[in-house]
C-alpha cells in the first residue's frame, strides 16, 4: 500500500527536513510505501522569502542596507539549500515538482492513501493564506484523507478562512495534531475525534536516529546554542552557563550575522553533523521546536527559550515530558535535574499510542 504525504520538506531548515524524514520512517514501519508530493507553496520561493525579509527589516527604501541583506541571504540560501537537497535526495522518494494547486489537483499522484504531514502544514499565517493543497483537496474522490501530527501554531483560526478550513478537515477520515491547542481548534470546526500524537521526530526512538547521527567531530566539552530568532537573554544565559558549567561555547546557524556572536561558529552543516552537535553536547540552549525534540530523544540537559510568535509547540511537548521547569524566563524555572526515566516512559507510551493510532488510520 502507497501513502503520498505532503508537508514543508522544501523548507532548507534541519527542523523541515528530519521531521519529513522521520513522517515517512514512521509510516514505513507500518509496512507502507512512502512517497513526498514535492508542492511548493506559492510564498516559499526564494524570490518571495528575501521580499519578505526587506519588508521585515525596514530596508525598502534603505538601497545600500536592502542591497547587502538581499547579498548575504543569498549567499547563506545556496549553502542551505545545498545541505538541504543532498539529504532529501538521499533519504525520501519524492514525486515531480509540482509548482502550483491547479497542477496538483489536474494530474495528483496516485496513491492509495494521502496524507497533510507535520510542521505548521495547517499555519495560515505562516502558509500565506489558507492552501487547498495542505487540506489535501487534490485527492481524488473517495481516497482516504488522513492527517498526521499537523501543526496550526496560531492560537485561533482566522475568522474569514472559518468555513473553508471546515469543509475540508470534515473530509478527513483520521487527523491527529502536535499540540494540545489545536485539539482544540479542530474539535471548534465539528470533528470531534481529533487526537493528539508525538511528532515524527519523536515518533522515531534514539536507536532508530543513531544511524544518521554523524561521527563526534571531538569538539570536547561543549554548551550549543542553536537559535532562530534575536534574543539578548539567550545569549546571556549561555555566557552564564558555559562559566558555571567550564565548557565552551559551539552555535550551530545558518546565519552569517551569527558569526560576530558568542561561541564557535558551525555554519550550516549537513543534517547528519547537525544531530551530532545535539547528540555530542554538554547542554543545549534553543528556542527551537526541533532542537527542544532532539534534544528530549538524546536525553541532553537543555534550556528551552520560547520564541514568542508559535510557542504552543514548545510548551505543549515540555507540558507532555514534565520538563516545563526548563523553559528559561517561565515562572516555572530552575535548574533540577531532568527526569529521563520519566521523559523516556513517556515518550514510549506515546510512540506506542501514535503507531497505533496510524495503524487504524491506514486500513
Amino acid at each position: 500500500m502507497k501513502i503520498d504525504i505532503i508537508t514543508l520538506h522544501y523548507i532548507w531548515h534541519y527542523g523541515s527536513l528530519l521531521q519529513t524524514y522521520a513522517t515517512c520512517k514512521v509510516f514505513e514501519k507500518l509496512g507502507l510505501e512512502t512517497e513526498v508530493i514535492d508542492y511548493v507553496r506559492p510564498n516559499a520561493s526564494e524570490t518571495e522569502e528575501i521580499k519578505a525579509g526587506v519588508v521585515a527589516k525596514g530596508y525598502e527604501k534603505k538601497p545600500v542596507k536592502k542591497a547587502l541583506f538581499i547579498i548575504s541571504k543569498k549567499i547563506e540560501n545556496k549553502r542551505r539549500k545545498k545541505f538541504s537537497e543532498e539529504f532529501l535526495k538521499k533519504t525520501v522518494s519524492m514525486t515531480k515538482r509540482y509548482s502550483s494547486f491547479d497542477e496538483l489537483k489536474m494530474n495528483p499522484p496516485i496513491a492509495d492513501i494521502y496524507c497533510t504531514g507535520s510542521d505548521q502544514t495547517w499555519n495560515s499565517e505562516y502558509n500565506g493564506g489558507f492552501l487547498p493543497a495542505y487540506f489535501l483537496e487534490f485527492a481524488p474522490t473517495g481516497k482516504k484523507r488522513i492527517g498526521y501530527a499537523i501543526s496550526i501554531g496560531m492560537d485561533e483560526i482566522p475568522e474569514k478562512e472559518l468555513e473553508q478550513t471546515k469543509n475540508a478537515v470534515l473530509k478527513y477520515s483520521a487527523i491527529s495534531v502536535r499540540e494540545d491547542s489545536a485539539v482544540k481548534l479542530i474539535k471548534k470546526l465539528g470533528y470531534e475525534s481529533v487526537q493528539q500524537v508525538l511528532d515524527p521526530t519523536l515518533g522515531l526512538s534514539l536507536e532508530d536516529w543513531k544511524p544518521l547521527i554523524a561521527p563526534d567531530a571531538n569538539n570536547g566539552k561543549y554548551i550549543l546554542i542553536y537559535k532562530l530568532n534575536p534574543n539578548d537573554k539567550l545569549e546571556k544565559f549561555a555566557e552564564k552557563l558555559a562559566k558555571e558549567k567550564n565548557c565552551k561555547i559551539i552555535r550551530v546557524s545558518y546565519y552569517l550575522n551569527h558569526f560576530k556572536d558568542q561561541g564557535k561558529m558551525k555554519y550550516s552543516p549537513s543534517v547528519e553533523a547537525f544531530l551530532s552537535l545535539i547528540y555530542n553536547a554538554e547542554s543545549v540552549i534553543t528556542d527551537s521546536f526541533h532542537c527542544v525534540a532532539f534534544s528530549l530523544n538524546f536525553n541532553k540537559d537543555f534550556y528551552a527559550f520560547y520564541p514568542g510568535k508559535y510557542s504552543t509547540r514548545i510548551s505543549s511537548i515540555l507540558e507532555l515530558t514534565g520538563t516545563k521547569h526548563r523553559a528559561v524566563g517561565e515562572s516555572e524555572f530552575s535548574y533540577d535535574v531532568i527526569n529521563y526515566e520519566y521523559v523516556n516512559e513517556v515518550l514510549s507510551r506515546e510512540r506506542k499510542r501514535t503507531l497505533d493510532f496510524l495503524k487504524e488510520s491506514c486500513k
